[in-house]
């Protein structure tokens, strides 16, 4: 009697691997959503994080179609527009997030504060840097969190 390729023990790992990858699968679609304060503080890393890699597609990817930026009266186009300038500009720019906090209005309507720092510069020491007290409007859509508002005011910089 011979062996079957399938029935070695490197088929027994793989289907064991199989099964495990299976049962994550359907355990994380078990799972409960993360709640609203953690879903939008993860869309605003993950525009931090664009930032930093230079890419304007993720930065602008929580910004709802109808997004106002209240302080220098900016729309989405005008975000983008900024963005492209400032990557320009700089090399690196950095944003680190700080005393967040989310309130929520309803099922689908919430407000997040926080403080935030940006930095900008063409060397591992940022040349200029900006510190910002920020207020921001969110809309849930389907099972997204979207910006549909900003507005912020220096708290220091240059």
């Amino acid at each position: 009697m011979t062996a079957r390729p399938w029935q070695g023990p490197l088929s027994a790992i793989t289907g064991l691997l199989v099964l495990l990858a299976l049962l994550a699968l359907v355990l994380t679609g078990c799972a409960p959503p993360a709640p609203d304060e953690e879903q939008i503080r993860q869309r605003l890393d993950d525009m931090a994080e664009g930032l930093a890699d230079r890419n304007v597609r993720a930065v602008m990817a929580p910004l709802a179609d109808d997004f106002s930026a209240e302080t220098w009266n900016l729309d989405p186009r005008g975000v983008r527009l900024l963005l492209q300038r400032e990557m320009r500009a700089h090399e690196r720019l950095r944003a680190r997030i700080h005393d967040f906090s989310v309130e929520l209005h309803g099922e689908d309507r919430a407000s997040a504060e926080f403080q935030v720092i940006v930095t900008g510069g063409s060397g591992l020491i940022p040349e200029r840097g900006r510190w910002y007290r920020v207020s921001t409007g969110w809309r849930r859509e389907g099972s997204d969190w979207m910006l549909i508002s900003a507005s912020w005011e220096d708290v220091v910089g240059q």
